[in-house]
C-alpha cells in the first residue's frame, strides 16, 4: 500500500456510512448509554430526565386514545345488544328500519336529481357531522405538527451524521498523524546513518548535521503529538454531543410516530388522504344536505319513523340510538351490519395498536431501563428513586 493510501480510509468511511443512514428506520427508539458518564450528575439527570419524559408522553397519548377507544367500544356493543334482543323485539326494531328504508326510497323517487355525493358518502358524513368539521381542523394541525416534527427529525439525523462523519475525520487524521511520527523517526534513523556514512568514509565534522536533524525531529514530534491530544479531546466532545443528539431523537421519534398514527387513524375514520379532502368533503356535504333538506320537507314520514327508530331502541336501552337513523339498513341487512363492525373492528384494532406501542414500547421500554439504571449503580439507586417519585406526583398513573 502507498503511502497516500492512507487517506483513502476516510473517502470509503464517508460513503459506508451515508448507506448505512439511508437504511435507518426512525420509528426505532434507541436506549444507549454508550458515551454518557453516570458518574456525572448533569448527564445522569438528563439521562433519567429524558426517560421519565418518554413515559409522560406516552401517558398523554394513552388518556386520548382510551376516550376514543371508549366511543368505538360502545358503538360495538350496541350492536351487540340489538342481536341480543329477542326475535318480537329485534321484529319491532326492524320494522322500524324498514319504514325508515322506504321514506327514503320515496324521497329519492321525489327528489330525481344530479347528487354531489353517494348516499354512502352522505351517510358516512352525516354520520360524523358533529365531528368532521372539528377532525379536519385537528387533522390539518395534526399534518401540520407532523411536517414540523419530521423536519426536525431530519434536522437532527444530519446533525448526528455531521458528528459522525467529525468523528470518522478525526480517528483517521490521528491514524495518519501516528504513521506520520512513524515516518519522522525512519527519516531521522536514515539522515543519523548517512551523517555517520560521510563521518567516517569522508572525515567530515557532522555534529551540525546531528543537531539539525534531532532538533528537526523533536519539533515535528511536538508537534505532531500536540495535534493528536486536542483530536481526542474533540473526539470526546463528539461523542458526548452524538449520545445527546441520540436521547432527544428519540424523544422526536416518539412524536412521530404517534402523529403519523394520530393521521393514519383520522385518514381511515374519515376515509380521505388528507385535511384538504376532508375539508372539501365537509363542504360537499353541507351543500348536500342543504338541498336533501330541502326537498325533505316534502315528506314528514320520514321524521316520524326515524323517531320511532329511536323510541324503540332507547325502549331496549341502546346507549346511541340516534346514530342508527343514518344505519338503518345495517338493522335489516346483515351483510351492512358485518361491514359497519367490521370497520369498527379496524379502529378498534389501530388503537389498541397505538395504545399497545405507547404501554410496551414507549413507556414499557423508558421502565425498564430506569429499573435497569437502577440495579447498574446502585450508589444513585436514591437519587433515581427521587426522580421517579416527583414524576409519578406529577403524572399519576402513567
Amino acid at each position: 500500500m502507498g503511502f497516500f493510501d492512507l487517506f483513502k480510509k476516510k473517502s470509503t468511511y464517508h460513503q459506508e456510512r451515508h448507506q448505512q443512514n439511508e437504511l435507518e428506520n426512525w420509528n426505532d427508539i434507541v436506549y444507549t448509554r454508550k458515551n454518557i458518564d453516570m458518574d456525572d450528575p448533569v448527564q445522569r439527570h438528563e439521562y433519567v430526565s429524558n426517560c421519565l419524559q418518554q413515559m409522560a408522553e406516552a401517558s398523554r397519548d394513552m388518556d386520548n386514545l382510551q376516550l376514543e377507544y371508549r366511543v368505538v367500544t360502545s358503538h360495538l356493543r350496541d350492536m351487540e345488544e340489538i342481536d341480543a334482543l329477542p326475535p318480537e323485539n329485534r321484529a319491532e326494531v326492524n320494522q322500524c328500519a324498514q319504514r325508515i328504508l322506504d321514506s327514503e326510497a320515496q324521497q329519492k323517487t321525489f327528489n330525481k336529481r344530479k347528487s354531489r355525493m353517494t348516499d354512502q358518502e352522505f351517510e358516512r358524513a352525516d354520520r360524523l357531522q358533529k365531528q368532521i368539521k372539528k377532525g379536519a381542523e385537528a387533522l390539518k394541525e395534526a399534518e401540520e405538527y407532523h411536517r414540523k416534527v419530521k423536519n426536525d427529525l431530519k434536522r437532527l439525523d444530519e446533525e448526528r451524521q455531521a458528528y459522525d462523519f467529525r468523528k470518522a475525520d478525526i480517528e483517521a487524521t490521528s491514524d495518519n498523524m501516528q504513521k506520520l511520527m512513524m515516518v519522522v523517526a525512519v527519516s531521522l534513523g536514515v539522515i543519523t546513518v548517512g551523517l555517520a556514512i560521510l563521518s567516517l568514509a569522508l572525515k567530515l565534522n557532522v555534529i551540525y548535521g546531528y543537531m539539525v536533524a534531532i532538533c528537526v525531529a523533536a519539533l515535528a514530534f511536538l508537534y505532531l503529538n500536540q495535534k493528536i491530544h486536542e483530536l481526542r479531546r474533540e473526539k470526546k466532545v463528539v461523542l458526548n454531543t452524538t449520545a445527546r443528539l441520540i436521547q432527544l431523537e428519540n424523544t422526536v421519534k416518539i412524536r412521530y410516530i404517534n402523529s403519523k398514527n394520530l393521521i393514519d387513524y383520522e385518514c381511515m375514520k374519515y376515509n380521505v388522504n388528507n385535511s384538504r379532502e376532508l375539508l372539501a368533503l365537509h363542504e360537499k356535504y353541507l351543500l348536500e344536505k342543504t338541498e336533501r333538506e330541502r326537498y325533505a320537507a316534502a315528506t314528514k314520514q320520514l321524521d316520524i319513523n326515524q323517531r320511532a327508530l329511536v323510541f324503540t331502541l332507547r325502549k331496549y336501552r341502546i346507549k346511541d340510538p340516534e346514530v342508527w337513523i343514518h344505519q338503518a339498513i345495517a338493522l335489516v341487512n346483515h351483510g351492512e351490519e358485518v361491514e359497519i363492525r367490521h370497520e369498527l373492528i379496524e379502529q378498534r384494532q389501530q388503537l389498541r395498536k397505538q395504545m399497545d406501542y405507547n404501554r410496551d414500547v414507549v413507556a414499557g421500554n423508558a421502565k425498564n431501563e430506569i429499573e435497569e439504571l437502577v440495579k447498574q449503580y446502585p450508589v444513585y439507586r436514591q437519587e433515581i428513586l427521587d426522580m421517579v417519585d416527583r414524576f409519578e406526583q406529577r403524572y399519576p398513573g402513567a
